[in-house]
């Protein structure tokens, strides 16, 4: 087939960058995908949008292969898959109603929770005059209701007493003007659990770190040598039975389709809360977990993404 390989390029190490892939992620997958029997050719869709209709019909790609996280707005992610979608192109993944729907992590949780999934309380504040949550027992975590990869996360965002509550909520507003997430903190560890139509539910991943109670964006982006990955993750039986259970409502009652990663805390009394869905799962080779977990099935890179395109 031919293929399209849609990116957003990552210039430089700032935030606005930092779900974007590098060069080198781009050269691996289109490498893996070649090695298929495809022919790849990668397209950054960052910027003219005029350009990137012209490079996809110059491509005439059978599929494309989307890693594309959209620049800005609470549609980013979707923005591209249902440009597609209107150019008549098939592409990998899930629907761009569906990624719109996991950005906003609000939203996400309450159709979650509809699944009979425990979410954390919390409540979406959309501007300054909005009133605030204090019916929320500190300490609450205060956080970018439309961003990934950790933006907006720091050790500040975790707010013990009421009087906090305000200050950081109108600070991050002025960064964030989309909404901002006030939500009881979950104390635990996180989890992950990562599906691929055609392959199934891969074994949990477990993040774990010392000196901050939370994965933020510094752990994330500028010190990931802190964060121990553990593959598959040393569960009890029961607790991981819950995991499968829990992710497998949440993937299908938002409509992920593909791939897709969901994010857990595991509470020390060995209860499941679902923290956010991924649909777009960092696929580089520098994350190596995801590949670790399939490799635990049998599974290796090439056959990934050939489940993967040929959910497509």
């Amino acid at each position: 087939m031919r293929i399209a390989l849609t990116y957003n390029l990552r210039r430089d190490g700032s935030e606005a960058c930092a779900e974007f892939d590098s060069p080198g992620t781009v050269a691996a997958i289109a490498e893996i995908v070649r090695g298929l029997g495809h022919h790849v050719t990668p397209l950054d869709v960052t910027g003219s949008i005029p350009r990137l209709v012209a490079g996809l019909r110059w491509i005439r790609p059978d599929l494309v292969l989307n890693l594309a996280e959209g620049e800005r707005g609470p549609f980013r992610e979707a923005f591209y898959p249902a440009l597609f979608e209107q150019l008549g192109y098939a592409y990998t993944g899930s629907p761009a109603s569906t990624l719109a729907l996991c950005l906003d992590k609000a939203l996400c949780k309450r159709v979650v929770a509809a699944a009979g999934v425990t979410v954390p309380a919390g409540e979406l504040v959309r501007d300054a005059d909005h009133r605030l949550p204090y019916h929320l027992a500190p300490p609450v975590i205060v956080k970018p209701n439309f961003e990934g990869s950790s933006k907006g996360i720091t050790p500040a965002s975790i707010v013990t007493a009421h009087d906090e509550l305000a200050p950081r909520v109108h600070d991050l507003l002025a960064r964030y003007r989309e909404g901002v997430l006030v939500e009881q903190l979950v104390p635990g560890e996180d989890v992950a659990v990562a599906w691929i139509e055609g392959v199934g539910v891969l074994p949990p991943i477990a993040y774990r770190y010392a000196g901050s109670p939370i994965y933020d964006y510094a752990l994330k982006q500028d010190v990931p040598e802190r964060v121990a990955v553990e593959v598959p993750a040393r569960l009890p039986a029961a607790v991981t039975a819950k995991l499968y259970d829990a992710a497998a409502r949440a993937f299908a009652a938002l409509g992920v389709r593909g791939l897709g990663r969901a994010d857990f805390r595991v509470t020390p009394e060995e209860d499941v809360v679902f923290l956010e869905m991924n649909p777009l799962p960092a696929l580089g080779p520098d994350d190596k977990e995801l590949y670790a977990a399939s490799a635990l099935l049998g599974k290796s890179p090439g056959e990934l993404f050939a489940a993967i395109l040929a959910a497509a």
